[in-house]
């Protein structure tokens, strides 16, 4: 891949699955890069990302399809940045899917230098991987694939594992990464810190327990990530 800068979509649909945990973790990942990153939060309803990542700006995407012109601020920011990360807010995907389409910013690709990377998340929900499925029938060339296989409920992910949408998926060239299950009691201290694991690490307000346990983490972090650098990183 050359260098071209990189955007990140999450273009599932469904709730609950990790997509802003795994936009935290990449966000990590790609600062201690040494990137300029520039994020954002669709999510209207709850801004998880925002709250980890304040530096995120904040997109309304809950307007009406000739409204969707909001998002070309993902678009401008390309000249000042090297990659720009879109964590997406559940039910929204359609929402940036239409925008892909009325932009036809896949097939603007080449000309703003930039790469269309999908992260999805894969679990051993049926509609989680449903929705890979879908993007799969439409989207298969049009852009770069990222799967984190979510492990919180367990390393084996039956269902994706078994799954014809993981065939596909490897034919493309995906690259797929772990997310291991993070203790739930520094997960929780996290969140009512509105802490990502990499400032957890240094975070006066949680314990050394739960920073020790996010140092670890962290790091099988940063191997995962590694797997997909040349995908990651321009």
């Amino acid at each position: 891949m050359t260098a071209k800068k990189r955007i990140f979509l999450f273009p599932q649909d469904k709730g609950g699955i990790g997509k802003s945990f795994v936009a935290t973790l990449l966000f990590d990942y790609l600062s201690e890069q040494g990137l300029r990153i520039k994020a954002f939060d669709l999510d209207h309803a709850n801004s998880t990302f925002q709250r980890f990542v304040p530096e995120a700006e904040f997109i309304d995407t809950d307007v009406d399809a000739d409204k969707l012109g909001v998002l070309d601020r993902i678009i401008h920011v390309l000249p000042e940045t090297d990659v720009v990360l879109v964590d997406n807010r559940a039910s929204g995907g359609s929402k940036v899917l239409a925008y892909l389409d009325e932009t036809r910013l896949p097939e603007l690709q080449t000309e703003l230098d930039c790469e269309l990377v999908f992260v999805v998340i894969a679990t051993d929900d049926k509609d989680a991987n449903s929705q890979i499925a879908e993007l799969l029938e439409t989207r298969s060339k049009q852009v770069c694939w990222l799967v984190a296989r979510n492990l919180r409920d367990g390393d084996n992910l039956s269902l994706f594992a078994q799954s014809n949408s993981r065939k596909v998926l490897a034919d493309l060239g995906a690259v797929e990464i772990d997310v291991p299950c993070l203790t739930e009691v520094t997960r929780n201290r996290l969140q009512a810190a509105n802490l990502t694991v990499g400032r957890g690490r240094n975070a006066a307000q949680l314990h050394l327990l739960d920073r020790s346990r996010c140092v670890r983490f962290h790091q099988k972090m940063a191997a995962e990530f590694g797997k997909a650098r040349a995908l990651l990183v321009p």
